[in-house]
């Protein structure tokens, strides 16, 4: 068993020693990349920016219009509790199927319980028979086999 086990490792070893040297050649073949000089240094720029502050632009913007804010509320508060009502039906109706799937998955994992049980016991049973069975050891007048000799 032992002899199998550093024949399964020396096999192993040589073929990665046999990828690795192959990798290898591979990147000895191929050609070196030209080389391109780089570049040191950069022309000089000089700044020709004026000294000083820095000139103010004179915006009128002219005069600003009043929204008549009252309006707006009055539109928009309908619309939020339309959208309140609409809101609250969909996370009622969220809530609705999250319970229906939860007793699904529910049933779904006792029935897989169940089942794991039947096998459970299926198994112990069948071992117990087994454990039953007569052996050759166990009845009267038979000799014991010869004990394996290790390989």
């Amino acid at each position: 068993m032992r002899g199998i086990f550093v024949a399964r490792c020396v096999v192993a070893m040589g073929a990665g020693l046999a990828l690795m040297v192959a990798q290898g050649c591979k990147k000895q073949a191929a050609a070196p990349a030209p080389v391109q000089p780089v570049v040191r240094s950069a022309p000089r720029v000089q700044p020709d920016f004026p000294v000083g502050p820095l000139p103010v632009e004179d915006v009128d913007r002219g005069p600003t219009r009043r929204v008549d804010r009252t309006v707006r509320r009055q539109q928009v508060q309908p619309v939020e509790a339309q959208n309140t009502d609409a809101q609250a039906a969909a996370v009622a109706a969220q809530r609705q199927r999250d319970a229906v799937l939860l007793q699904q998955q529910q049933a779904a994992s006792q029935r897989q319980q169940q089942e794991l049980n039947r096998d459970i016991e299926e198994t112990v049973k069948t071992q117990q028979e087994v454990q039953a069975e007569p052996r050759i050891q166990d009845t009267p007048g038979a000799t014991p086999p010869p004990p394996a000799q290790p390989q």
